[in-house]
Formats: structure tokens, C-alpha cells, sequence
């Protein structure tokens, strides 16, 4: 079993978190697998929206919107430094 991030198929996002109703928040991606993250998305699947999103088979991001990223001078409609 390894729980290197970088190979793992399942990556939780930051902190600890509470998988069961009722049960305490231990759960981080240091101590879960991928098995036992299979196991609990099967029987709770809300648990679903706690997994950071991974990027597609292949490699690569897909970017959600075509929007460009723009500098504080463009936001602010100033010239110059700030």
C-alpha cells in the first residue's frame, strides 16, 4: 500500500475529515488509502465532494472557462505601480 500523493487515486482535500455521520473527522491522506476510500465512497457517497478533483487519464488540466488572467494595474484602471 502506498499513500504517496503523487500515485494515489484518491487525494482528500486539506485537513481531517468525518467520513461516517456521528463519527469523528480522522480521516486525511495520510492515513487512508485507496482501497479503503473506495470502500467508504461506496456506502457514502456524499463523502464524495471531500476528494480534491483530479485531473483527467493523460495528464493535463482542463481549464473550466476561457477567462485570462489580468493584472492589479487592468483591475484597479490604472497605469504605472501601485
Amino acid at each position: 500500500m502506498t499513500n504517496d500523493v503523487i500515485t494515489k487515486k484518491y487525494i482528500l482535500k486539506p485537513g481531517f475529515h468525518q467520513f461516517v455521520p456521528g463519527s469523528a473527522a480522522i480521516h486525511c491522506n495520510e492515513n487512508l488509502s485507496d482501497e479503503e476510500a473506495e470502500w467508504y465512497l461506496q456506502r457514502y457517497p456524499h463523502i464524495e465532494a471531500l476528494f480534491a478533483p483530479r485531473p483527467p487519464e493523460g495528464g493535463g488540466t482542463v481549464q473550466a472557462n476561457d477567462e485570462r488572467k489580468i493584472s492589479e494595474d487592468e483591475v484597479l484602471n490604472k497605469g504605472g505601480f501601485v
